[in-house]
């Protein structure tokens, strides 16, 4: 079996556990090859002669993650997702046993599931036109505010820092928000709207309660005006029912769910997507799923098993 692992060493505080996992999974007569991303090899570097691997692993928190696996859609190569990072959403989502020993048990028997990604596209502040995928989240408004407020303390404080940078923004900006998905068009006040390919968030809980990873849908959400303090219901609503699904909801959500979709925004408000911040503040960005683009390889315990 050849296999190429990329890893980002600078990822998160599971970084190390990536050589445990080389080690479980060599066998003889394996080839694999180590890169390391940072200075000197992107993402789409090491990614560019994938197809000549059986495995591809990709190693890193979700931003690495998310810049890999656009790299990788459509390829067909069995991916492994290792978490590295700090929060590792898009590797919850899948449900993989998360040791290194069982993720190289999952690597070497290669089961796949095919997986949806987002695309986002926005134009920049020079004119532009702009596009990447995304796994977990993309949005605008309280999301990227939170993210960008987030930026500095997170190596330091890990998960807990999104939540003081919630607490450090009581008054979010509110906005007119013009979203036209497939074809009919809601006009809706909130302070932030969010696109998502994938449901679930910290602490089990799913932010789209009818979300799922190979549905070829995106699912969309616009978070009612609202004061910091004033979204308690709603985390309420998300701590006693995680999945969404029960008479709870989700309440100051409206939620959508569409192929493709065009979110205009009065006044601008910033992007990000997957956790990365989007320079300057575009005024608008469309989101399309990308149907079944991945070859994600699974176990017993995955979701998409």
């Amino acid at each position: 079996m050849r296999c190429l692992i990329i890893h980002n060493p600078s990822s998160g505080p599971r970084s190390d556990e990536i050589f445990a996992f080389a080690h479980a999974l060599s066998s003889a007569g394996d080839e694999m090859v180590f890169r390391f991303l940072g200075e000197g090899m992107e993402s789409d570097e090491a990614t560019a002669d994938a197809r000549s691997f059986d495995r591809v692993v990709v190693s890193g928190g979700d931003g690495t993650v998310s810049n890999l696996l656009d790299c990788l859609r459509d390829t067909g190569v069995p991916v492994l997702v290792f978490p590295s990072g700090t929060a590792n959403l898009f590797f919850n989502n899948i449900g993989n046993a998360p040791e290194p020993a069982a993720l190289a048990r999952a690597c070497r028997a290669g089961r796949t599931a095919k997986v949806d990604m987002g695309e986002l596209a926005w134009t920049d502040e020079d004119g532009t036109e702009r596009r990447h995928g995304f796994i977990i989240i993309a949005g605008t408004g309280f999301d990227a505010d939170i993210m960008r407020r987030a930026e500095a303390s997170h190596g330091e404080f890990g998960e807990i820092a999104y939540v003081l940078a919630a607490i450090t923004s009581p008054a979010p900006k509110v906005a007119h928000f013009v979203i036209e998905h497939d074809g009919e068009v809601d006009e809706l006040d909130g302070i932030g709207c969010m696109v998502g390919n994938t449901a679930l968030i910290q602490n089990e809980t799913n932010l789209f309660p009818n979300c799922r990873m190979d549905d070829g849908l995106i699912d969309i959400a616009v978070i009612e005006p609202a004061k910091t303090v004033e979204l308690l219901p709603t985390v309420i609503a998300s701590v006693l029912d995680p999945t969404g699904k029960g008479p709870l909801g989700r309440p100051q959500f409206k939620l959508f769910q569409a192929r493709e979709v065009h979110v205009s925004a009065t006044p601008s408000l910033g992007m990000e997507f997957d956790g990365e911040l989007i320079p300057g503040t575009p005024g608008s960005f469309s989101a399309r799923a990308l149907p079944q683009c991945l070859d994600i390889i699974v176990d017993g315990f995955s979701k998409l098993s």
